[in-house]
């Protein structure tokens, strides 16, 4: 069967604005994890990584036709739902043979929707390799899909079905690398103006990779949530892939794009003894939790070649922290930050939102105020936006707080999604909600304050100013002055 994957584009130029230059262009790792499982399952696989090759609706609905695929896979988002809902029903109305597969979070959680409105065939629920393999396999053979597990399908009657919840994929390392191979590496790497640590220079290459899956947290406001179990992978197979993407793909940084990378310290200890045993030179970063780190942890992971860490701080006030069920203490954030600078060369980002649920003005001041007191290398302040998947979300659209895009006679308004926005300091649109103790001008004030507090001060500023070059210069004076004033 000839299967073609599609990573669609976004409007991310409409959701951010000139804060769009911060978004870099990696891999679409999830949709080359199917695409190798099904490759090694003899499947003709074809990846469309439209977002990296900024291509429109029109440019990816000709590649689809002249590929002439039997099935289409869409990588579906909440910043792209609304364009997979256009693209998934003209397909379905020009090309009726084809089977459209849609997949991710936003997919799942509006399953109903794109199935009952013409959008697709079949949403699949939790991981896709195999669950997308089993549908090939009976669509070759003309069967149904009733009993293929994890899945949502379009019944005879046009309404949706859903056979069970999510499937995982509970043994990673039956899994082979994702298919990077089928995307033009070309594409893929980080600028000057990235919202991450590493700058990458001439002839350096960065990529990303994933050695878990699942979350045991129950943070609130995330779509990785309890419900999800964690699933690593060895300290050997993860270097393996990294010694895989430097001697083979040439790269010079990973970023490890994990729900929670530091979830096993015994692991991450490993796996640094592993890579030192291998000699690798390859440098690393990644997600991290700020009740795994120690001196001993993080000396050893600087000896073993990592570059950063981004922390999920959310909130310098602590019955913040309690009510979206973060599971640290402003103690906590403080040690960790302060363990890391004392003990190791590593860079740190600090991860915060403004915002939360009941959040005052003079709270929202206290975590910028918390910022500034770290000895952070850089902070990113999102505002609280209810993700679709998230459990939030949930509460927010049960109490008739938020508008989902769904109507009250069955139809639906995707484009609503396009006010799930993180960063409003960037543009005029108006987030999808707003806590009720703030308005959205507060809320818009406080993060260009945010920003101005943090960056605006000599050692940032030079910090940052090195990481520049003189072409991007007028760029950078563009973002500052629209999203910091």
């Amino acid at each position: 069967m000839r299967l073609v994957l599609v990573n669609p584009p976004d409007e991310i130029d409409l959701m951010l604005g000139p804060g769009a230059e911060f978004i870099q262009k990696y891999e679409p790792l999830g949709l080359l994890y199917i695409a190798a499982v099904a490759r090694e399952r003899g499947h003709d696989v074809h990846v469309i990584d439209a977002h990296a090759e900024d291509l429109g609706m029109t440019d990816i609905l000709q590649h689809i036709a002249r590929l002439a695929p039997d099935a289409v896979g869409f990588s579906t988002f909440t910043c792209n739902g609304a364009m997979v809902f256009e693209m998934g029903r003209f397909l379905k109305q020009r090309h009726p043979g084809i089977l459209v597969i849609l997949g991710n979070i936003h997919a799942a959680v509006f399953a109903r929707q794109y199935l009952e409105n013409g959008c697709c065939d079949v949403v699949v629920h939790g991981d896709g390799e195999y669950t997308t393999c089993e549908l090939l396999d009976r669509l070759a053979s003309g069967q149904g899909f009733e009993d293929v597990a994890g899945i949502s399908y379009r019944g005879p009657d046009g309404r949706a079905v859903q056979t069970s919840g999510p499937t995982v994929v509970s043994d990673l390392a039956s899994l082979p690398f994702p298919a990077r191979d089928l995307v033009d590496q070309r594409l893929y790497g980080l600028s000057n103006l990235s919202n991450q640590l590493f700058v990458q220079g001439k002839g350096q290459k960065a990529k990303t990779m994933i050695t878990s899956r699942g979350c045991p947290n129950r943070c609130t406001f995330c779509v990785v949530h309890g419900s999800r179990q964690p699933r690593f992978n060895s300290p050997e197979r993860v270097v393996d892939e990294m010694e895989h993407l430097q001697k083979d793909l040439g790269a010079n940084y990973v970023f490890v794009d994990d729900p929670l990378f530091l979830a096993d310290p015994k692991r991450i200890e490993a796996i640094c003894e592993e890579y030192r045993r291998r000699k690798l030179t390859i440098r690393w970063g990644g997600p991290a939790h700020v009740r795994y780190i120690t001196p001993g942890l993080v000396r050893t992971m600087d000896a073993a070649n990592c570059h950063d860490l981004s922390l999920g701080i959310e909130s310098g006030v602590q019955r913040l922290l309690d009510e979206v069920r973060k599971g640290i203490t402003v103690e906590q954030v403080e040690t960790a930050v302060r363990t890391i600078k004392a003990h190791s060369r590593i860079l740190t980002q600090g991860l915060f939102i403004l915002g939360l649920p009941g959040e005052t003005w003079d709270e929202a001041l206290q975590t910028i105020r918390l910022a500034r007191s770290l000895p952070l290398d850089m902070a990113q302040f999102s505002i609280f936006t209810p993700y679709p998947g998230s459990p939030l979300f949930d509460t927010l659209a049960q109490r008739g707080e938020i508008d989902t895009g769904i109507r009250p006679d069955g139809s639906v308004d995707p484009s609503v999604w396009k006010r799930y926005v993180q960063y409003i300091c960037f543009t005029d649109i108006e987030p999808i909600w707003v806590t009720p103790t703030l308005t959205v001008a507060q809320i818009r004030r406080l993060q260009k304050r945010a920003l101005r507090e943090f960056y605006f001060r000599p050692s940032q500023i030079w910090r940052h100013f090195r990481r520049l070059r003189p072409h991007n210069l007028v760029k950078a004076i563009r973002i500052a002055t629209r999203g910091f004033f």
